[in-house]
């Protein structure tokens, strides 16, 4: 048996190469690195497990100290000593020591603890991630191109990205309807034909967005409006889905497949945005199981992982039948993925194909990178 032996936690802050803001704050920019965690455990067989969490307080309560306090303090002492083979009872613990209200609590920590083991059940069986869980439907996985800023600097980065190959860009959006559809309208523009992904991070209301709706009704390639309200306004996306001509997609608004049914109850989607990072592997292939009973399709994305978190999205995306090119963006936007074994081609991406996460973490990355957590 692989017992569980050591559960690290790795705290790093990894610069950026350029800015990434979105309508509630700032993610990163060069000289304001990002917060991550990586998540090491060890078997009592030697075999060693990597996961990450990229916490983000602008996005979501989870933030760098309490991801590792978790781990440390509850999640660690908790696991010790069991199977990493027994997910379901680990993941029983893991609600257990943090118990979830609603619908999901600690969800980004407790995400990485469960890529961990999967890269741990694949190294000791010798199978990649994404055949532990039905097998990839493709070799490669496409992405998208994430964009924020003033309209002139997003219109020449989609045509810088166009020319590498990418075809479908993520523009996020602030919550001014005028501005808002000069950036819209400014990536259209650049790269006629191209698919637009509108992402709000829940800067409207269901008032308010009725103004942009108007402004780009005549905006080719808008693909989808991705979360306008805030997450608990189940109410106002309603309002939304049953006036918008554009899909509405929803994502800090659906954690779990509870979330989910909700919302599909009140006919409040149209599209559902899985995330590693909020709902784990078993949890995204339980909340893509109920989206296809429902006839909901898929979108995806990230939190802009490094390397680790963005090996599992791939593992996890291939086996699912994603609608989008998907938004996995640390290539985009991170100085260093922190391992080797990734295969880029333009705006493609190799799955890997190696046991576990089919990655290797550059340890020497995570000591240059590691920071002190004040607390």
């Amino acid at each position: 048996m692989s017992i569980i032996k050591e559960v690290e936690a790795i705290p790093l802050k990894i610069p950026y190469v350029r800015p990434f803001v979105l309508s509630r704050g700032l993610v990163g920019k060069p000289g304001v690195p990002g917060d991550h965690i990586y998540v090491k455990i060890e078997t009592s067989d030697g075999v060693v497990g990597w996961g990450e969490a990229r916490p983000m307080h602008t996005w979501m309560y989870e933030t760098l100290e309490t991801a590792y306090t978790s781990l440390k303090r509850y999640i660690a002492p908790a696991i010790k000593g069991m199977d990493a083979f027994s997910l379901n009872k680990i993941l029983k613990t893991l609600d257990r020591v943090l118990t979830p209200v609603v619908s999901s609590g600690q969800p980004f920590i407790k995400s990485a603890v469960e890529t961990a083991l999967y890269d741990i059940i694949g190294k000791v069986t010798g199978q990649p991630l994404h055949r532990l869980i039905g097998g990839k439907t493709t070799d490669h996985i496409e992405l998208s191109a994430m964009m924020s800023g003033e309209p002139e600097a997003m219109a020449e980065y989609a045509r810088e990205m166009a020319s590498k190959g990418y075809r479908c860009f993520k523009v996020k959006i602030m919550g001014d309807p005028e501005e808002d559809a000069r950036r819209l309208r400014a990536v259209g523009d650049a790269v006629p034909g191209a698919d637009i992904w509108a992402d709000a991070n829940q800067a409207y209301t269901s008032y308010s967005v009725r103004r942009l709706l108007e402004l780009i009704k005549d905006i080719r390639g808008i693909i989808c409006l991705e979360q306008p309200v805030p997450t608990w306004d189940y109410d106002g996306l309603r309002r939304i889905v049953s006036m918008s001509p554009i899909p509405v997609a929803v994502d800090e608004s659906v954690f779990s497949h509870y979330d989910l049914l909700k919302l599909i109850s009140m006919d409040a989607l149209d599209l559902v945005v899985l995330k590693l990072a909020k709902s784990g592997i078993v949890g995204n292939l339980k909340i893509a199981a109920l989206a296809e009973a429902a006839g909901i399709d898929l979108f995806a994305s990230g939190m802009t992982e490094s390397g680790v978190g963005f090996a599992a999205s791939l593992h996890l995306y291939s086996t699912l039948p994603i609608v989008a090119p998907i938004d996995i963006n640390g290539p985009q936007f991170l100085e260093d993925l922190l391992v080797d074994g990734l295969e880029f081609e333009g705006a493609k991406v190799k799955v890997p194909d190696k046991p576990g996460l089919g990655v290797e973490v550059k340890e020497e990355k995570l000591e240059e990178y590691r920071v002190k957590i004040e607390l």
